[in-house]
């Protein structure tokens, strides 16, 4: 039992520091620039749980599609799915992003409302919540835990970040863009640390002699 429990508990951390919801604050904060507390709040609102259902949509069906549509197996996803982790995340250590509110001057209600609903669609819940690696890692540990298990992970990491962003406004002035910096920078480090333990996880399934197996 108890190592079931730490095992989630990693997973959960795996999980999270690939979201990143507070790394991405500035993003987030940016997108809705202009926007009242409680709209920003609906945003975010929008935009987590439409990431879930992205995210829990393909911890149900990625396995049924990489066995009988792609016929993946397990370590050969395992270790692409890994290097992805890697990419991304160096990626994200090297770019600088720009994301911009929109145009100025401002809007009527209608088209601030429809921007805000776009925004929280796209891009905040797809790709920056439920992106490429967030949706590879669920996948993983559903083919490695099981269904309830990646269930339940999407539960807790996302519930967390609901409630991170429901305090996004107040996490910034406490934190300050400087701090958000360093804590996106330390997330893209665990992110690159997990890809390659998923990379080894690949390698060492698909050529077990060479790791003693």
């Amino acid at each position: 039992m108890e190592t079931s429990i730490i095992s989630f508990l990693q997973a959960v951390l795996s999980l999270f520091a690939i979201v990143d919801p507070v790394g991405g604050l500035p993003v987030f904060l940016g997108l809705t620039q202009g926007a009242t507390d409680s709209e920003r709040r609906r945003v975010f609102t929008t935009a987590v749980i439409t990431a879930f259902l992205v995210v829990l949509g393909f911890a149900l069906t990625g396995s049924y599609i990489m066995r009988h549509v792609f016929h993946i197996s397990l370590y050969e996803f395992t270790f692409a799915g890994g290097l992805l982790l890697v990419v991304v995340g160096i990626h994200e250590m090297l770019a600088s992003h720009d994301y911009k509110a929109g145009q100025g001057g401002e809007a009527p209600e209608a088209e601030k409302h429809r921007r805000l609903h776009a925004l929280a669609i796209s891009p905040i819940a797809c790709p920056l919540l439920a992106g490429p690696g967030t949706i590879v890692t669920v996948i993983l540990f559903e083919r490695q835990s099981g269904l309830l298990f990646a269930v339940a992970l999407c539960v807790v990491v996302f519930s967390a970040t609901m409630l991170i962003l429901a305090f996004a406004g107040a996490i910034s002035r406490l934190i300050r863009p400087i701090g958000m910096l360093a804590v996106a920078r330390i997330m893209q480090i665990f992110i690159i640390a997990i890809g390659v333990h998923f990379m080894f996880m690949g390698l060492e399934e698909a050529f077990p002699r060479l790791f003693g197996g």
